[in-house]
Order: structure tokens, then C-alpha cells, then sequence
């Protein structure tokens, strides 16, 4: 492959406009990461070498995000100025603040790796922007990391085809639908936002305050055997797995101290827009491609689990139906067209708005399994999982990941909050079936 290939800049697209937005908003911190952990040594001067075929590999990975006024574009820099992307982790404490380091997309690159190695166990932790992709892209990023490292054992001189083609804007889910999807759409949208209003108020987790200085991921491990149990009861119940983790987060919210029954337990959830609508997702999979799903089940919980899982089951079918995800869609490219400062003030009101209101649903992000073969770095870990992008208070962001059918619970909070999220972790734990 020769580096001249490679374009010296890439266009925005919608999904990049509407991230930069929420970052200058400051909604959040949009970096995640995957960690896996291993029972062998991995050598560091190989997955060096690996991530700097990386940034060729998915050009876009090793460049900055520029914003000039209402210019927004990509900007592919030096290879000195991404030496910084590797890291050797010395200790438990250096892992953990490397876990919550950021990305900074304006600088670049997009991608940052940290190699913890210790006596009897091996951490590898991959960190991305979201402002380049969303949780589905990190796998692609994952398999092309892992299978360079495993193939430069024995060829050194490997150097696979840059990926400089294919659309990374949500166009290309639009343009597969037919004419009569538009109506629908924008009567499900219609539907949406009354729903989204009625009640006004959201029961939301009673955070504290963000501290930029002291914030840490909790996480959470539910056993492959409990995982099979809890699969096994949604199929009986004509639900997913899904549904089940749903299920458990609305019924842990009903149980919050603060709860006064007046608000609506309402999540907000991410939805893979490749997975439902993608002809080929390989190509362009390092964009933003989700979209956002809701579930209200007003201000009743329900009886008892498996009452409350039939209800969000069929909430889930019914939509999964009538173009899932798509129902904010046609509002892409109205804030899109708008002049990219209007954009950012936009958001801004409409947040502002929302948390003066009470009505900022949970977040529920479920990036699915993460496979043996993806994070195979000469041989598949013994555990695998994601800690997820944060939203400052009051919005929370929960993240589901899986590997090898071990589910995991993480989310990034402050250090008023720990309590909280621990004890609401293990009440979800707690009312999901054992």
C-alpha cells in the first residue's frame, strides 16, 4: 500500500456534526473503551507496530476533527504527532486513570492503546473517540488491531489496503427506504414526542453533581450460567435478553429513593442502525450509524418481573415493526442544514430545557458480544468488556456488553455518586431472574 493513497483530508458527515454539537455542549465525556484481559504475555514493540498500521488501515483513525466556524472536516496528522496513542501501564492505579483519560478528537489520533502487563495477567485497553464512531465500529477497530498483530508474527512486512471508500453519513440508511417509509416515520415521530412529554417528568437516578477530578467506571459481572438462566426466562416470556436488561433498569428506577410516582419510567436506548438497515457494514462501519429508541412505561412498574418484561416486550416487538430507530430520523437533516454555532446553541436549549423539566431518560447502550476471534491478540482473553462514554448529570449512561456469555455493567460516574451506582447496580443484578 502506498501512504500517498491515502487523502490528506475527509468530509464530515451528519453523524460527525451532531456529535462535535453534544461535545461543545458539554453533555458528557465521548471516549469508551474495551478492555481485555489475558493469561499470556503480548509483546508491546508488535502492537505498536500494529497500531501504527491501524492509522492506514482506517485512514480516518489518525486524524484530527477540525472546527473552523461552520467548516467541519478531518485532517489527517503526522505520524510524530500520534506517538502518544501507546502507553505502558506500570500499576492498578495508572489502569484505572488510563481508563478514564480522554481522547481528544480536536488533537487526534482517534485511538489510543494501553498495554498493562503483570505477573499473572496481561490488560489490554483500546480507547476510542466517540466523535469518529459509535460502539458497533470499535469491534472492526478491535479485529483489525488483533488480526495485524497475530499476522505480523509472521509476516513483519504486512500492510493491508486503506479503507478510504464508502459513505460514513446516515444517508445510506435513507436511501435503501421507499417513499411510503417517509409518512410512517414521521407519524412514529409524532407519536414519540407526545409520549416522550406524557408525563412531563422522567424518574431519573438522583446523581451527584459531575467532578471532573474524581470519577471512576463501576462495573458489574453477571456469570454466563446466570446469563443462560436469564435468557432462558425472556424466551419464555417472548422477550429478549435485551428486554430482560430493560426490564431490570425500569424496575430498579421504580424502586429509587426519590421516586414519587408522579414521573414516567422512560429509557432511552441505542439502536445499530447496521445491523437492521446496513446492505454492507463492513466498508463504512467507522461512523455513527445509532440511532435512539425509547421505552415508557408510564408510572406503573408493574406487579412483579415477569409482568413488567411482557410489557417492555411487547413495546419492543411492536416498534422493531414499524422502521426501529428511525423515528428521530427526518430531524438529521434539519439541525444538520443549520449554521454549525446555531447547532451547538440548539442543543444546549434543548438540554437545558430537559433538565429544568425532570425529563432526562436513562441511557441504555447495549453493544452486544464482544467475539473471541475480534480481540484475539495470538489467543482470545479470558475476559473481555466495555466502559462506555459518560453523560454528566442528570443524564446516565448504562452500557451492556458480553463476552463469552459473561455480561457486564459499567458506567462512568463521580465520586458523590459511587454509592448510588453501586447500590443501583446490584438492585438491576438483584431483580434480574436467577
Amino acid at each position: 500500500m502506498k501512504k500517498g493513497r491515502i487523502p490528506n483530508t475527509f468530509p464530515a458527515t451528519d453523524g460527525d456534526y451532531i456529535l462535535s454539537s453534544a461535545i461543545d455542549t458539554q453533555l458528557g465525556l465521548f471516549t469508551g473503551n474495551i478492555v481485555a484481559v489475558f493469561d499470556h504475555e503480548l509483546d508491546a514493540d508488535r502492537l505498536v507496530q500494529a497500531l501504527d498500521i491501524l492509522f492506514d488501515t482506517w485512514p480516518i483513525l489518525g486524524c484530527r476533527f477540525v472546527v473552523q466556524g461552520n467548516r467541519l472536516y478531518w485532517e489527517r496528522i503526522s505520524k510524530t504527532d500520534r506517538q502518544h496513542a501507546f502507553s505502558i501501564i506500570n500499576t492498578e492505579q495508572e489502569c484505572e486513570t488510563f481508563c478514564t483519560k480522554q481522547v481528544d478528537s480536536r488533537t487526534g489520533p482517534q485511538v489510543n492503546l494501553g498495554l498493562f502487563p503483570s505477573p499473572v495477567k496481561t490488560t489490554v485497553i483500546l480507547k476510542l473517540s466517540h466523535q469518529v464512531s459509535d460502539g458497533s465500529g470499535f469491534a472492526h477497530i478491535l479485529r483489525t488491531l488483533s488480526s495485524t498483530y497475530t499476522r505480523l508474527q509472521q509476516d513483519p512486512s504486512y500492510q493491508p489496503a486503506p479503507h478510504i471508500h464508502g459513505s460514513r453519513s446516515g444517508r445510506q440508511i435513507m436511501r435503501q427506504l421507499p417513499w411510503t417509509a417517509l409518512p410512517v416515520i414521521l407519524k412514529n415521530f409524532i407519536i414519540l414526542t407526545w409520549s416522550l412529554n406524557h408525563p412531563r417528568a422522567t424518574q431519573m437516578l438522583p446523581l451527584a453533581p459531575w467532578d471532573n477530578t474524581a470519577w471512576s467506571y463501576r462495573v458489574r459481572h453477571i456469570s454466563a450460567s446466570r446469563t443462560g438462566r436469564i435468557i432462558n426466562f425472556a424466551k419464555n416470556h417472548q422477550a429478549t435478553l435485551n428486554d430482560a436488561i430493560l426490564t431490570a433498569l425500569l424496575r430498579s428506577l421504580a424502586s429509587c429513593g426519590n421516586r414519587d410516582g408522579n414521573a414516567a419510567l422512560r429509557i432511552q436506548m441505542t439502536v445499530d442502525l447496521r445491523a437492521w438497515y446496513a446492505r454492507a457494514p463492513g466498508e463504512d462501519a467507522l461512523c455513527n450509524l445509532s440511532a435512539f429508541e425509547y421505552v415508557n412505561l408510564g408510572t406503573d412498574p408493574g406487579t412483579d418481573f415477569g409482568a413488567t418484561l411482557g410489557r417492555v416486550a411487547a413495546i419492543t416487538r411492536a416498534r422493531k415493526k414499524s422502521y426501529f430507530g428511525l423515528s428521530e430520523a427526518l430531524l438529521v437533516p434539519l439541525v444538520t442544514a443549520l449554521p454549525y454555532r446555531w447547532l451547538v446553541r440548539l442543543v444546549d436549549y434543548t438540554a437545558r430545557k430537559k433538565a429544568a423539566q425532570k425529563n432526562v431518560p436513562c441511557l441504555l447502550t447495549n453493544t452486544g458480544p464482544i467475539t473471541p476471534e475480534n480481540v484475539a491478540f495470538g489467543q482470545p482473553p479470558i475476559a473481555a468488556w466495555v466502559l462506555p462514554h459518560v453523560l454528566f448529570p442528570p443524564g446516565f449512561c448504562l452500557c451492556v456488553s458480553s463476552y463469552n456469555n459473561t455480561i457486564s455493567l459499567s458506567a462512568g460516574v463521580s465520586r458523590g455518586s459511587y454509592a448510588l451506582v453501586d447500590a443501583f447496580l446490584d438492585q438491576m443484578i438483584a431483580e434480574l431472574p436467577t
